[in-house]
């Protein structure tokens, strides 16, 4: 019974992670750390592919979270778009409340108080963080009709970016596609695909933007797995600057 309820708690976890995938402005990254699972959603990315034994036991941790991701994005992005619609400063707030709620736990995933490595990591973190607030929103979006063979290898590297996004702690993948033109345009897709509309041209842009998805999230987790076993006080206080950002 106790597998089950840890795989329950997971796809509720896996729900709340969905959110990042719709609002800008909530990082993905921000929220597994808050939930108490960053490492361990790292560790799993990073080595599932690396033998059976491997396979099976991340893959049997990853599926309950996958599984909550997708139904937040099908299900939850309604409930979402009309909290904000209706009453957006509310909903707002409750995902406010999950970041302050979270951010004692983020203190305590470090070993000691910063030194001169770490404060120097803090400010990269600053310096990305100001990078980040003098760019102004995108304003523009792109199109997917009549897209050939460029368009499509396109949203497969806009995939990637916007996971990579989405795996770094303060920083928004949604907010990213916002920026580049491709927010709205993947929503509505999305939208359209869990109405059951046009399922045939919205798979042929879904499925290379999943591609690249899922490219990226295993390239970064990479890079964040190798920086937390060698930094790991560090990595969290650049996580903790960025996440204060938000």
């Amino acid at each position: 019974m106790k597998d089950l309820s840890d795989k329950i708690i997971l796809f509720i976890k896996g729900i709340i992670l969905g959110v990042a995938f719709i609002i800008p402005g909530v990082s993905g990254g921000t929220l597994a750390v808050l939930l108490g699972i960053y490492e361990e959603l790292i560790e799993a990315v990073s080595n599932f592919y690396k033998g059976f034994a491997n396979f099976k036991k991340y893959v049997l941790y990853l599926i309950p979270l996958v599984l909550g991701v997708l139904f937040s994005i099908a299900v939850c992005a309604r409930i979402i778009e009309y909290g904000l619609d209706k009453a957006p400063i509310i909903t707002m707030l409750v995902f406010v409340g999950l970041i302050i709620g979270g951010i004692p736990k983020l203190f305590k995933s470090v070993s000691k108080k910063p030194g001169i490595k770490e404060l120097s990591a803090m400010l990269v973190g600053i310096i990305i963080v100001l990078v980040m607030l003098i760019v102004d929103k995108g304003t523009s979006s792109v199109s997917f009709a009549n897209m050939k063979v460029g368009g499509y290898i396109t949203l497969v590297l806009v995939g990637m970016l916007a996971s990579a996004t989405m795996v770094i702690p303060g920083i928004s993948g949604s907010f990213t596609l916002m920026l580049i033109g491709y927010y709205e345009p993947i929503l509505n897709t999305i939208n359209e695909l869990t109405s059951l509309s046009n399922i045939g041209s919205n798979l042929l842009i879904i499925v290379p933007f999943l591609l690249g998805v899922g490219i990226g999230i295993i390239l970064i987790a990479k890079i964040i797995e190798y920086c937390l076993k060698k930094y790991h006080d560090i990595t969290y206080y650049v996580n903790l600057v960025l996440i204060v950002y938000i």
